[in-house]
């Protein structure tokens, strides 16, 4: 049976769990030939975090070769190898199942050809997720306990600056904040307050004018955070929607 391996891991985890992309590839063709699988591709996502999917080559990759049925049988070192996150490794396990591609992993022996192996591919997906959430959760806390007590929390937002280990209001880009809130309140989309924040010679912190996207940060209630999710949820709903 023909069978693709893929490989991925970010520079962090090739030194601190030993999992580099040759150790990876030397399991999985140790696995296919055990197996007596013949390993056809080996596709390689190198330095490059779980992040978004479309931001994998080798990802997308994978994806297309499914779609194309020139394997059947997907290898993986481990399921964190593909993801954390429990609804792309769900979504991707179906996705086989639609061109009868079975899923293997070297490490913790998942065979989703069986009904015991794909329970147990579940419920991998699912601690995965548990985990994913967990470290998610225990990062957020502590980012809120930094900035309630007025500590430096990862990058400095604009209308403060860093003293020692603490965060100082800058009066003069508090008023820049104030200006942008008080025309986006005035029916001001994020370009025209871009442009009027320049024209009125309020510069960004490095002296340039002043982006959208820039803008958008300055804005109480319109967050990146915010508008991303709102765009995910579409996606996320439209893929429901097209579930049997």
């Amino acid at each position: 049976m023909n069978a693709v391996g893929y490989i991925r891991v970010s520079t962090d985890k090739q030194v601190k769990e030993g999992i580099s992309i040759d150790n990876q590839a030397e399991r999985i063709k140790d696995f296919c030939e055990k197996e007596g699988l013949e390993l056809v591709d080996i596709i390689f996502d190198e330095g490059i975090s779980g992040g978004k999917n479309k931001s994998r080559p080798g990802f997308v990759k994978l994806l297309n070769m499914i779609q194309s049925r020139k394997m059947e049988i997907l290898v993986l070192y481990s399921l964190e190898r593909l993801s954390r996150d429990m609804l792309t490794l769900l979504s991707l396990e179906r996705y086989l199942n639609e061109y009868d591609i079975a899923l293997y992993t070297v490490e913790g022996r998942v065979d989703t050809s069986t009904m015991d192996g794909w329970m147990s591919f579940a419920m991998k997906a699912f601690m995965s997720e548990m985990e994913r959430r967990q470290v998610k959760y225990r990062t957020k806390r502590a980012m809120e306990h930094l900035k309630n007590n007025g500590k430096v929390a990862g990058e400095i937002p604009y209308g403060y600056k860093r003293v020692n280990d603490e965060l100082v209001r800058v009066e003069e880009e508090q008023a820049v904040i104030k200006q942008a809130n008080a025309l986006y309140e005035k029916g001001f989309n994020l370009s025209q307050i871009a442009r009027k924040l320049t024209k009125m010679g309020k510069l960004t912190r490095t002296g340039k004018p002043w982006t959208a996207q820039q803008v958008k940060r300055l804005l109480n209630g319109y967050t990146r955070v915010q508008r991303r999710r709102s765009n995910l949820g579409e996606t996320i709903k439209d893929f429901i929607l097209s579930m049997d």
